[in-house]
């Protein structure tokens, strides 16, 4: 063998090294924010020790990041809970996005990657609500591909979802809707400016450039590619004060990072942004934005994360009077020291 070839076959050798040594430390790093706690009974029913007076738009929501991604690879994979198991951690906000397969089967899916069936989501919830129907749950679907928005719309339409109708304008309509009114309902946004305004209700693009919305969730992908610090102080600040200006309706405040790379993965990110998150999340206890906080999103959301979202429940003054000890004893059992 020659000299050269050798040379050639010892720096391939390095270079092969590096990115396994490289993928090795991202893996560490990412697992190390593993959270597979379970939680315990109360956070199924966390809604029925809200007030029935309360709106919608005024209760402290846990919400997950693109739902259903639980069993996708490594680089498109947000969540490490099954539907039904997020559920039960006390998300009542899921962000689903739908792909339709070439033999016309609807899945979710991020970026390529195709994971579990609509179907199979949409029977989680399905159960999940005839268990439990104090909760009301927000289904946000904007994202589709391969001509799989009317066939999503007709699975929806014939699951054994009972779904919110609008009645009249729907923006004044979510703006005044209580939590009482949604018990055991589904409430649907869509990403369709043409959807129908009674079942599917019209959300707001990431831009939020479309008037009459009844849902915001401001993304601006160079705010959410940058250090998790720096999101904090710069995107976080500028979405919600995007909603005190523009916004009505419901509000999701997007709490994950993007990998504009697409190299490290949610995972990486996460890991990276999960602790300054939720001291963030936390902080809002003591903040004036506390007023419009709604819904919060996150990536690879767990009873820990989830509870840091519903205390602020506590201190807007949304539980009922004689569950204030039970929701914080559910509070002081999910949240780890």
């Amino acid at each position: 063998m020659s000299k050269k070839r050798k040379m050639s076959i010892i720096c391939l050798s390095a270079v092969l090294l590096v990115i396994l040594c490289t993928v090795g430390v991202l893996v560490i790093v990412a697992n190390s924010q593993n959270d597979n706690s379970a939680p315990t009974e109360e956070l199924s029913q966390w809604m029925s020790m809200i007030k029935d007076d309360t709106l919608l738009k005024s209760v402290v929501i846990p919400g997950a990041h693109d739902a259903g991604t639980k069993d996708l690879p490594y680089l498109a994979k947000t969540q490490d809970r099954s539907t039904a198991d997020m559920l039960a951690c006390g998300i009542r906000y899921l962000d689903l996005r739908v792909s339709k397969t070439k033999n016309g089967e609807l899945k979710i899916y991020h970026g390529p990657f195709k994971g579990v069936t609509l179907d199979s989501v949409l029977g989680d919830i399905s159960q999940f609500m005839q268990s439990y129907p104090t909760e009301a749950l927000i289904l946000d679907f904007q994202h589709f591909d391969g001509d799989a928005e009317l066939d999503t719309q007709a699975a929806i339409k014939s699951s054994a979802l009972n779904v919110v109708t609008a009645q009249g304008d729907f923006v004044e309509f979510v703006d005044s809707l209580t939590l009482g009114e949604v018990r055991g309902k589904c409430l649907i946004l869509w990403g369709d400016e043409s959807a129908d305004g009674e079942v599917f209700l019209r959300r707001n693009n990431d831009e939020g450039t479309i008037e009459h919305s009844a849902l915001q969730s401001y993304y601006t992908s160079s705010l959410n590619k940058k250090s998790s610090s720096s999101y904090i102080k710069e995107a976080l600040p500028h979405y919600i004060g995007r909603y005190e200006t523009e916004g009505k309706g419901l509000f999701v405040l997007q709490g994950q990072l993007t990998d504009g790379l697409f190299v490290f993965g949610p995972h990486f990110r996460e890991a990276t942004h999960n602790k300054n998150m939720n001291q963030y999340v936390e902080s809002l206890k003591n903040s004036d934005d506390l007023s419009i906080i709604n819904i919060i999103m996150r990536d690879f959301v767990s009873p820990h994360k989830n509870c840091l979202a519903l205390q602020l429940n506590l201190t807007k003054g949304n539980v009922k009077t004689e569950h204030i000890t039970a929701f914080q004893g559910m509070i002081d059992a999910n949240i780890k020291p």
